[in-house]
């Protein structure tokens, strides 16, 4: 029998676990374990060395909560970008098979919270290492509970409140998404959600900032001048170095985050390096 023991990845938000191997089954034990662990880092979790069948990361999803399994429908851009056979599985790579590109090669390459626009965002994400380059790929993640508590009262009390419209329109302008939804701006401006600018976990209750750089287009009860100075002020708060981890991957390596509580970014820097295959599943909030 395992113990299961764990180390901050910063000191105030992520753990690397260790004596977990996600190619068997869990206890319930170690289920609770680990739940408890994922809103006690404030969303991050790593795990090194997994050696993983797609089934495998299906089945470790569901140790967290309900499997998201109608991306495709959610957005049938991406759907050519599935693990033929699991349509829980979504692949970000830069790498082709007979010129057909394997995943979607510039995912994340922008400060997001994945399917902020959604009307029920997912509270999490699941990404495992298959292939990487020798050098480069870094994914940074910003703790968006800690930027909050790190406001000052006035800033908080202006804040409370106040809601944003998040739009998949406003990556596809502004980010790589606008490759995938070219010539379907229409479809894009149809996935679109308000959210409350600081967000109380549903799990936790503990508030951060919800806004981000990718699909964050305005605040709603502000004029379009201050929203846009508001939440730049909000992005520069949020990415100082006090609050990002900046993750090197390791071949074999689970990362897992929480969509309430951080935002990531995919440095593209590897592209010279190698392939770059990273499979990603999504763990959906429970009722």
């Amino acid at each position: 029998m395992t113990t299961i023991t764990f180390r901050p990845l910063t000191p105030n938000f992520g753990m690397e676990i260790y004596g977990v191997d996600f190619s068997r089954e869990q206890t319930a034990d170690d289920i609770a374990l680990l739940r408890r662990l994922w809103t006690e880092a404030s969303g991050m979790l790593l795990f090194r060395d997994q050696h993983l069948t797609p089934a495998d990361h299906v089945r470790l999803t569901a140790c967290f909560g309900k499997v998201q399994d109608d991306i495709a429908t959610q957005a049938p851009v991406l759907a050519h970008y599935l693990l033929e056979g699991y349509p829980e599985i979504y692949r970000v790579s830069n790498k082709k098979i007979d010129g057909k590109p394997l995943g979607r090669e510039d995912a994340g390459t922008y400060w997001h919270s994945d399917g902020s626009w959604m009307q029920q965002a997912p509270r999490g994400s699941i990404l495992y290492a298959v292939e990487l380059p020798t050098v480069g790929g870094d994914t940074m993640f910003a703790d968006m509970a800690g930027a909050y508590d790190a406001l000052s009262p006035p800033v908080r009390v202006m804040l409370d409140g106040l809601n944003a419209v998040h739009s998949v329109l406003n990556a596809a302008i502004s980010t790589s998404y606008t490759k995938e939804y070219a010539g379907k701006l229409d479809q894009a401006a149809s996935k679109a959600a308000i959210h409350p600018v600081i967000l109380k976990h549903p799990v936790s209750g503990r508030p951060a900032i919800y806004v981000n750089e990718g699909f964050t287009a305005k605040i709603v009860e502000l004029t379009q001048l201050e929203s846009t100075a508001i939440l730049k002020m909000l992005f520069d708060h949020c990415t100082r170095p006090d609050f990002v981890y900046r993750h090197r991957w390791q071949l074999n390596d689970v990362v897992m985050w929480d969509n309430f509580s951080n935002m990531h970014f995919a440095v593209p820097n590897y592209k010279a390096h190698g392939w770059r295959l990273l499979n990603r599943t999504t763990v959906l909030l429970e009722a």
